[in-house]
């Protein structure tokens, strides 16, 4: 959703023919500030959005695509930086040891208006496709997805293309809208989630006062399965009130393909679910998908204490 509000000032200027330069982060390895997919806009009354890292290699960048709003020059660039004093090469000054590969695209209204309206609409609607970048321009394909979410290719300074896959937002399914389901849709909606949260108390002022919650849903915990799509990008939280309607949940989303399934909870409440499922005949395979008790173990015990490192759990295995 941070992209989309990128996008929608690039669209946003352009249509009100507001020159706008798009930095986009499109290799990155090692340690480094920027990772592949960081964006941010620069427009020519002086307005930033997103980043592509921050610190000194961000500003340096920014001076760039200010110089050539001022310049009205209109040619992309595709540059490496270094971060490591031996470099011979692109050295960016700084010594954290990675790289990045940084594209500064120079957005025209008559050549990119259309694209990236089109673009907001699918990151609107969830609509998979695929977006490239290459010097002759920008474009969009909708329903179609690479194999992997960012692909980059170089062969000279112009002659290279970049693609990134859209429409595929990790949505955060929280079961239970209490104290932790609250901080949990705080903390994962700075993390750019998209928040839908699950319950069938309608009445809990937790659930009711959640202002992080893209969507709020009413459903008996026994039906929960129909509101929870296979996908990997689909991280789901079981925190309901009660050790009952965890199993109850837990049972339906067993067999689905997810990037996340957890459940919180004592090691000692999990051990009795997890027995109850055994002795019904579900495997120990089939419960390796399982994340239980949720979150790194951080001695946590509030419920941001919690959310945070069930937060932290989530970084870890989307980085790895």
């Amino acid at each position: 959703m941070k992209d989309k509000n990128v996008w929608q000032l690039i669209y946003d200027c352009l249509h009100k023919d507001i020159p706008v330069v798009l930095l986009i982060v499109v290799e990155s390895d090692g340690s480094t500030p920027g990772r592949v997919g960081f964006k941010m806009a620069v427009t020519e009354e002086g307005t930033l959005l997103g980043t592509i890292g921050g610190g000194a290699i961000e500003h340096r960048f920014v001076n760039q695509a200010e110089m050539k709003l001022k310049n009205q020059d209109f040619f992309a660039l595709c540059q490496r930086q270094i971060h490591h004093q031996q470099a011979t090469t692109n050295r960016s000054g700084m010594i954290c040891g990675g790289m990045q590969t940084v594209v500064i695209y120079p957005c025209q209204p008559q050549k990119d208006l259309i694209t990236i309206k089109r673009l907001t609409q699918a990151i609107d609607n969830q609509e998979q496709g695929i977006l490239k970048i290459s010097p002759s321009g920008i474009s969009f394909t909708s329903h179609q997805q690479n194999a992997a979410n960012y692909q980059f290719k170089f062969q000279a300074e112009n002659e290279w293309q970049y693609e990134e896959n859209v429409g595929l937002i990790s949505t955060a399914y929280i079961i239970g809208g209490g104290h932790v389901g609250l901080a949990l849709s705080r903390i994962l909606a700075m993390l750019d989630f998209y928040i839908v949260v699950l319950d069938e108390r309608a009445e809990i002022n937790t659930f009711q006062n959640n202002t992080d919650a893209n969507e709020k849903l009413i459903t008996a915990f026994h039906q929960i399965e129909q509101h929870i799509p296979d996908g990997e990008q689909n991280y789901v939280f079981i925190m309901t009130p009660n050790h009952r309607a965890d199993e109850v949940v837990l049972r339906q989303l067993l067999a689905k393909k997810l990037g996340y399934l957890g459940m919180m909870g004592s090691a000692s409440k999990v051990d009795e679910i997890i027995q109850h499922l055994q002795k019904d005949g579900i495997s120990s395979e089939q419960l390796q998908c399982l994340h239980a008790p949720i979150g790194l173990p951080i001695r946590s015990h509030t419920p941001t204490e919690i959310a945070i490192s069930i937060a932290a759990e989530i970084i870890s295995i989307k980085n790895s």
